[in-house]
């Protein structure tokens, strides 16, 4: 079978058998096609699709639904893999009161290009979060983030407090002392030498004050 060509009439013989080939190999059969189908791909057949399409996290005990639905957005996951994004996407698949807190968010900081997933406790409870869950999230994560960034997956406890205000007294008593003022006109105070605060420079031996000259 010969395929309509739309080469430029130049184009030599040997591009023109290639694209016959292509041509051949782009009218696959329906069944091929149908394999390759994130919709119409068999049931038996997804995981097989999935693994070709390079899914990491794919999870035999998704729904079919939920498994097409990961396969159509294999590409777009790619593209989204390696950010904040990609992370938040893993963990909202679990729980949705996971939380992240990068390095720059946390109090104090934390070291560059790392983070924490944290589980609040009031809100994930034990009971949910067993050690196989957590060892599955955290593999997860792994694949999700970026390559550079190192994570813990800790949880929390989270204590509200009221802030509660004290006012209080001290005893206290007040003393008042009356004092009497006298002006000493034994000499002239305006010929001596004073400090910058006003006070009259004394002599080395202290026995009387300097003059000025």
């Amino acid at each position: 079978m010969t395929y309509p060509s739309i080469l430029p009439p130049a184009s030599t013989g040997l591009e023109k058998a290639l694209e016959q080939v292509a041509a051949r190999l782009v009218d696959m059969p329906a069944p091929i096609r149908t394999v390759w189908s994130a919709m119409d791909c068999p049931v038996g057949h997804l995981p097989w699709l999935a693994w070709g399409l390079a899914i990491s996290h794919w999870k035999t005990h998704w729904t079919v639904e939920y498994k097409r639905a990961a396969i159509a957005d294999a590409i777009p996951y790619h593209r989204r893999k390696g950010t904040r994004k990609a992370v938040e996407e893993v963990l909202a698949r679990y729980h949705p009161s996971f939380k992240i807190v990068e390095w720059h968010e946390a109090n104090p900081p934390r070291a560059p290009y790392t983070f924490e997933v944290r589980a609040p406790a009031a809100e994930i409870p034990t009971s949910f979060l067993t050690a196989a869950l957590a060892e599955e999230i955290i593999a997860d994560v792994a694949i999700a983030k970026p390559a550079r960034a190192h994570f813990d997956f800790v949880q929390t406890l989270e204590v509200q407090g009221r802030l509660f205000m004290a006012a209080g007294g001290l005893a206290g008593s007040m003393h008042r002392a009356d004092y009497t003022v006298s002006h000493d006109t034994s000499r002239d105070w305006n010929a001596l030498l004073l400090t910058d605060l006003g006070e009259p420079i004394r002599t080395d031996d202290g026995a009387s004050y300097v003059e000025m000259n």
